[in-house]
């Protein structure tokens, strides 16, 4: 009578378990995307503009003592818009976020543009010193030296400064808009208030 043989190599595998352990990594992959997409948040920051405030000062040069006078020249004179706006950013991420400066965009009827700079807050004190009328519309001004920490609302005044652009212009716009920078973000624009 004939043994049986001895087998002592493992029966050979198909490689039918590839297609499975991919389907079960692509699974473990989209359960994991899924998450991610769900649980961040898809905004940085809620920002609004809450209110604007017009200040439109004509200012006029005197000569100075001593300097050279020219026959038919009148004074000099500056007209220069500063809308103090009051804003609101809320951080809607879980980390904090650094405000980084100001800039606004005023477009007018005709479609062009006109650019503002924020009045730096080191600067302020010397402005209100030269028009004591802006004192109590920037009594707040936004603080840029802290973070605002992560689902803190931070309210506050931005001074811009439109050269050379009168009350009636900026009344006469079609539309406005704050742009807020910030380290390590994308920037994060808030529309002016309808006039």
């Amino acid at each position: 009578m004939l043994e049986p043989e001895l087998k002592l190599v493992p029966p050979r595998e198909s490689g039918n378990d590839l297609p499975k352990f991919l389907g079960i990594a692509f699974a473990v992959m989209a359960v994991v995307a899924l998450g991610v997409f769900l649980l961040n948040p898809r905004k940085t920051a809620n920002v609004a503009v809450l209110k604007a405030e017009v200040f439109a000062p004509h200012t006029e040069f005197k000569q100075a003592p001593g300097a050279m006078h020219v026959i038919g020249a009148g004074p000099a004179a500056e007209d220069d818009l500063y809308i103090v706006a009051t804003v609101r950013i809320t951080d809607k991420l879980r980390l904090p976020i650094f405000l980084n400066g100001y800039t606004a965009a005023l477009i007018n009827p005709d479609g062009t543009q006109l650019n503002a700079a924020a009045i730096a807050p080191r600067d302020l004190a010397r402005l209100e010193e030269t028009f004591p009328a802006l004192t109590p519309m920037a009594q707040h001004p936004l603080d840029d030296k802290n973070p605002v920490l992560p689902g803190e609302t931070r309210e506050g005044t931005v001074v811009l400064q439109f050269p050379g652009l009168t009350a009636a212009a900026w009344n006469g716009r079609k539309s406005a808009s704050l742009t807020i920078d910030l380290t390590h973000q994308s920037p994060q624009v808030a529309t002016f208030p309808a006039h």
